[in-house]
């Protein structure tokens, strides 16, 4: 049997506002088969079990999508069958999710009732200490954040100040007229899924985009500075779709959660992908059509704001640095956390949960 694939994505972000989720857009509870809530703290073993859900999925040729945590990029935040509407998903903090229709879609399955109470009451103390060091140094992750975010703010506005609007809104003409000539509307409303392509962790910035897009049959690779239009053009894009009732995968910027990055449109076999640092393509495809935004740019006055920008760039740089700098100050934190209580967990009895649920899903399938 041919084993199935697997795409990632991080459904939440660490961002500039703290926190962001995108959770309850990635699968519409209403259309959904079953969506299995886990709940428990660190280290109980929740992406563990997702890992060997998916694992034996896989084996079975079910495509899978694996959701990825950004306080650890290697962890798990949950997995969805998306051919069958089925999920199952990490719904502690900080994506705090409870059911919204309980019974008919989705249910709790509680960890806490497989740990040890009594050890974890012997570390109090220390469980409490190093929660409010993780709450500090996000504190000063999304400070990190905000400033570099600010930075780069300025950035974006001085190079819009030498685009040429016109040019942009042209761009983004001519795009549109290529994907969707002869596309007839479909009578439907159109499915809007949304999350993030890279994510912004302990491990720097990590991005799956080349996964993402490896099956997509035309591919849009946008590049060029901030500030030169790509997220209006693909703002466009997105608003065209919709109206022609397209489904669309639409991924957002971690560093600004409203900028739309990249949109996968399966229906057409299209993708467009912001090609940018810290976010580029590994490789370039022989059909990819490449288009350069800094086309829009007057460069003549652009040279005399060269230096400035050139700074600012630095300064920004160097905040995101201490940003996921601190972020791994906040893994080893975790980790010690995790290690409390891991040690007083029943994993035997995790492991024939973990087969309950396989066994669910695969009924639910069957």
């Amino acid at each position: 049997m041919k084993k199935g694939n697997i795409v990632r994505y991080f459904p939440g972000n660490n961002t500039p506002d703290g926190y962001y989720s995108f959770f309850d857009y990635i699968i519409p509870w209403k259309k959904s088969q079953r969506i299995i809530i886990i709940k428990g703290g660190p280290g109980v073993g929740k992406s563990t079990m997702i890992r060997k859900i998916t694992k034996e999925l896989v084996e079975r040729g079910l495509d899978i999508e694996l959701l990825h945590c950004t306080a650890d990029s290697n962890s798990l935040d949950g997995l969805i069958v998306k051919d069958f509407n089925i999920a199952v998903i990490d719904g502690t903090a900080p994506h705090m999710i409870d059911p919204k229709c309980p019974g008919c879609v989705d249910e709790i399955v509680n960890f806490g009732e497989y740990w040890n109470e009594s050890g974890l009451r012997d570390q109090k103390d220390r469980i409490f200490y190093l929660q409010a060091k993780v709450k500090h140094l996000y504190t000063r992750v999304y400070n990190y954040l905000k400033a570099s975010k600010n930075i780069f703010n300025n950035i974006e506005k001085t190079y819009a100040s030498f685009a040429n609007r016109q040019l942009i809104e042209a761009k983004a003409e001519e795009i549109i007229e290529d994907v969707f000539a002869g596309v007839k509307r479909r009578d439907k409303i159109a499915l809007q899924r949304r999350m993030f392509a890279s994510g912004i962790t302990p491990e720097g910035s990590i991005n799956f985009l080349d996964e993402l897009f490896s099956n997509v049959s035309k591919r849009f690779i946008l590049t060029g500075n901030p500030g030169t239009g790509k997220s209006f053009v693909l703002g466009r894009i997105v608003d065209t779709a919709a109206s022609k009732g397209l489904d669309m995968d639409v991924f957002y910027c971690p560093m600004n959660t409203q900028k739309i990055e990249h949109i996968i449109i399966k229906e057409l076999g299209i993708g467009f992908v912001t090609s940018v640092k810290p976010h580029m393509l590994s490789y370039i495809r022989e059909n990819d059509e490449l288009i350069d935004m800094n086309s829009v740019l007057e460069n003549p006055r652009l040279k005399h704001a060269e230096e400035d920008i050139n700074q600012d760039n630095l300064l920004a740089w160097s905040l995101f640095d201490k940003a996921v700098k601190t972020l791994s100050d906040v893994k080893k934190t975790r980790d010690e956390l995790e290690k409390i209580y891991s040690s007083n967990m029943n994993f035997q009895v995790t492991d024939k949960v973990g087969e309950q649920i396989l066994a669910k899903i695969l009924s639910y399938i069957s």
